[in-house]
């Protein structure tokens, strides 16, 4: 069957009140002040329509492809107004987003940046900007005009990205594109209660660290000279830094926190006002259903691992502990009769440098055992077999050797893996020294990457590196900079749609191809959980939660697990295991 491609883009009514960056996606689409008044469509066999979504013949689309840039926003609304009945339901083949495939391509997400790359051509996007508080009815003729134009070019555009480089993004990736939009709009469950009562109470609690700050209502409360005038007041000298990074500045907090309340309110205002706002986003996008619906981005980091996508509330990053009296995990909760089943794969970023490295022998024996830091342990001289189990009979040691294992596998050197892991600079000297007089491959690994970084940079190639998955890590040309310390390599990965000058190592490179691996295999194992037919509603990083009925969830984790510990046949030489809980909130 020949199917057609259309490139699809609504404009719609946004405000500061009435925006999907405060409001997700259903929360912005359902704000009584929310339009959708035009979308735009393209067809690669020459036709164009941009106007009402009502005036549309929606059935152009049947079994069709559709692209969007940003299907995550486009599709999301389509699906949506179908509910409502805004417009027609149509089965479309296939539903894309070009700037999903931008990101995985290490082209700019955002469209005018992808076609600037692309096609060196400059999009004016001013037009966007000046519709804002703009309804349709209020836009005069020549505005409008303006508006259908800028709306038509963002389809045009859209297909031609497509046309050109829908051939690099493999069906892989396309599908993990599509299961993460679908993932976000299935929502999450979330105690609503829950939500109010830690609002109320963290909203006191900024109130009182408020009413702590003698400049209160007089100047801004982070008024760094109101701040330094207190401390003179108070015969104090000012500290020279308030960040949380500065040693020097947390000792000085410390000293004076407690005799001057206004010292830790100041330094805590911050941090509560943040967490507050996170909490009125988990508010603002949870619908009237109880679930959430915010925002997972697909190919958000470097490494292809999936990030927030905007506002004050990261899924990718939720605190891990209870902060301010409320545990923002535990909000996520599904209703009665309803579980969460939690599972993520085991030490993969251990198992994947192994594997990177070619210590055959290492995955060996990982795969024989039950504790794979008690095998570093034997491997690093500093325990054996017949003295038992590692975990049972000495834990500390055990976390040492984690520490190490996990300290020393990019390259850190003894000061680093100390204050990573908070241990005795001796013995972070002892735990490097013996990770890199054993793990020969992992070293020799580190040259190899040391050698392509140096051959890219005198050929004045690309510096790139293809994984088993079909996938590729680039880092772009490589620039060389000098400095006390030697030669640096500066290479230009992306970060958020741009590229960011950065500096190269080997160990820099063994992380990101460790972690870039870790992210295919864990991708390959959520494709396979929802052809299982479970139902995925959030996942981060190594981590994969799944909703079930309670009467299915002993059964849905033995799956899971399963699924999570059988690798992928392009990589079928690696362990995997994985582990997991049924649990009635979630949590760490």
């Amino acid at each position: 069957m020949n199917r057609i491609t259309f490139a699809v883009d609504f404009e719609t009514f946004y405000s500061k009140e009435c925006s999907i960056k405060t409001l997700g996606p259903l929360g912005y689409f359902s704000h009584a002040l929310f339009d959708a008044y035009m979308v735009s469509v393209v067809g690669e066999n020459g036709y164009t329509f941009v106007g009402h979504p009502k005036d549309f013949d929606w059935s152009m689309l049947e079994n069709n492809i559709v692209l969007a840039h940003n299907a995550s926003f486009d599709e999301t609304l389509y699906l949506y107004g179908v509910e409502r009945g805004w417009w027609p339901k149509v089965e479309y083949h296939k539903w894309h987003c070009t700037a999903d495939m931008c990101a995985c391509l290490s082209l700019p997400r955002n469209l005018k940046g992808a076609v600037g790359d692309s096609f060196d051509v400059e999009l004016e996007k001013s037009t966007r900007d000046n519709m804002l508080n703009k309804n349709w009815h209020e836009m005069d003729d020549q505005f409008k005009e303006e508006v259908s134009e800028y709306a038509l070019k963002d389809s045009e555009w859209c297909l031609k990205l497509w046309q050109k480089h829908s051939g690099k993004w493999t069906q892989f990736e396309r599908d993990i594109s599509r299961l993460n939009r679908d993932v976000v709009q299935r929502g999450m469950p979330v105690n609503v209660e829950l939500i109010k009562q830690a609002r109320e109470s963290v909203s006191a609690q900024l109130f009182e660290t408020e009413r702590s700050i003698p400049w209160n209502g007089d100047r801004p409360l982070l008024s760094r000279k109101a701040f330094d005038e207190e401390c003179i007041k108070n015969g104090i000298e000012p500290p020279a830094s308030l960040a949380q990074t500065d040693v020097d500045a947390q000792d000085w907090i410390r000293r004076h926190g407690k005799k001057y309340h206004w010292v830790a309110a100041v330094t805590n205002w911050r941090r509560i006002n943040s967490f507050k706002k996170k909490l009125a986003s988990f508010d603002r996008a949870t619908m009237e259903n109880g679930r959430y619906y915010g925002g997972m981005m697909y190919y958000g980091a470097h490494t292809g691992r999936f990030s927030g996508s905007g506002g004050n509330l990261n899924l990718q990053n939720l605190p891990r502990e209870e902060m301010f009296g409320v545990n923002m995990r535990n909000i996520i909760e599904p209703p009665k009769g309803r579980k969460l089943v939690v599972v993520d794969l085991s030490q993969i970023e251990v198992r994947t440098l192994s594997w990177l490295s070619g210590d055959h022998e290492m995955l060996d024996k990982i795969a024989k055992s039950d504790d794979i830091y008690e095998v570093f342990a034997i491997q690093f001289g500093m325990w054996s077999e017949d003295r038992g189990s590692l975990k049972d009979v000495d834990p500390k040691l055990r976390h040492i050797v984690k520490a190490g294992t996990l300290g020393s596998g990019y390259g850190s050197g003894p000061d680093k893996v100390a204050a990573m892991y908070n241990l005795e600079l001796e013995a972070a000297e002892k735990l490097v020294s013996v990770y890199r007089d054993t793990m020969t491959k992992v070293t020799a690994f580190w040259r190899k990457l040391k050698n392509d970084m140096c051959a890219s940079y005198d050929t004045n190639s690309e510096l790139r590196h293809e994984l088993p998955s079909g996938s590729t890590l680039s880092y772009g040309k490589l620039k060389m900079s000098r400095s006390t310390r030697g030669i640096n390599y500066v290479g230009f990965p992306r970060r958020h749609g741009k590229k960011t000058a950065t500096k190269i190592w080997h160990g820099l490179q063994a992380e990101n191809l460790a972690q870039k691996l870790a992210r295919d295999i864990f991708c390959f194992h959520m494709l396979e959980i929802d052809k299982a037919g479970h139902d995925i509603i959030l996942h981060v990083h190594d981590e994969v939660v799944v909703e079930c009925d309670e009467s299915e969830s002993e059964k849905v984790l033995a799956d899971v697990i399963r699924i999570m510990s059988i690798p992928p046949d392009w990589i079928s030489d690696i362990p995997l295991a994985s582990e997991g809980k049924i649990l009635d909130r979630y949590q760490k």
